[in-house]
């Protein structure tokens, strides 16, 4: 599958899902997760650092854009679904939310102190996976951090395979692969967390990277 082909399927299952979508993760950062605590701590070193753009990229309707920004981010959102975006814009309008893809993020080179990556890979063949990983690389400035988060794989084996998912097909990403990955697209691994799923919950890891250029 061509870039454009993935990513405008994953478009188009988002518009046409943005309503019921939102509402699936609009209080995901009420309540006390590992995740939240995850980006706290994202946030906290971000500004530890002296601060500086972060982007959210397939920030989705900009729950954790906006919850980033209350922790004091000067952060904007980037997405590629038009209705998502509007949403977003509603909700937020004190902050900004631009229209991009993954692979050619509209974003100057070396301009960025951070990129949060929250789960925008899943719809990403792993054969394209690479190309997004030297994205946001790119777009880092030197020392600059990336938040990276997807689900894992069940094992090496299943990298790449696909699952299924209410917006548009989905992908497993074994996390052994994707630090390899990492450190190709030039970026040096600080953090690795894998959590494994609850039950009731789909029942693949998630996996969670601090990386810095």
């Amino acid at each position: 599958m061509e870039q454009t082909e993935a990513e405008a399927k994953a478009r188009d299952g988002y518009d046409r899902m943005a309503d019921a979508y939102t509402d699936h993760v609009s209080l995901e950062m009420a309540v006390p997760s590992l995740v939240r605590s995850l980006l706290e701590s994202f946030a906290r070193e971000v500004q530890e650092e002296g601060g500086g753009k972060v982007a959210d990229v397939g920030c989705g309707p900009g729950h954790i854009t906006a919850f980033l920004a209350e922790l004091g981010l000067d952060i904007f959102g980037i997405d590629n679904s038009p209705a998502l975006l509007d949403i977003a814009r509603a909700a937020n309008p004190d902050i900004r939310f631009e229209t991009g893809q993954l692979a050619s993020l509209p974003v100057a080179s070396g301009s960025l102190k951070a990129v949060v990556s929250k789960h925008s890979l899943i719809h990403t063949p792993a054969d394209l996976v690479p190309s997004a990983l030297d994205e946001f690389a790119r777009v880092l400035e030197p020392g600059g951090l990336l938040f990276l988060s997807f689900f894992g794989a069940t094992e090496p084996a299943t990298h790449g395979e696909s699952f299924d998912h209410a917006v548009t097909t989905a992908y497993q990403l074994d996390t052994e692969i994707m630090a390899k990955l990492v450190s190709s697209a030039g970026l040096t691994e600080e953090l690795r967390i894998v959590q494994q799923p609850r039950e009731g919950e789909r029942q693949l890891p998630h996996g969670t990277f601090f990386a810095r250029r």
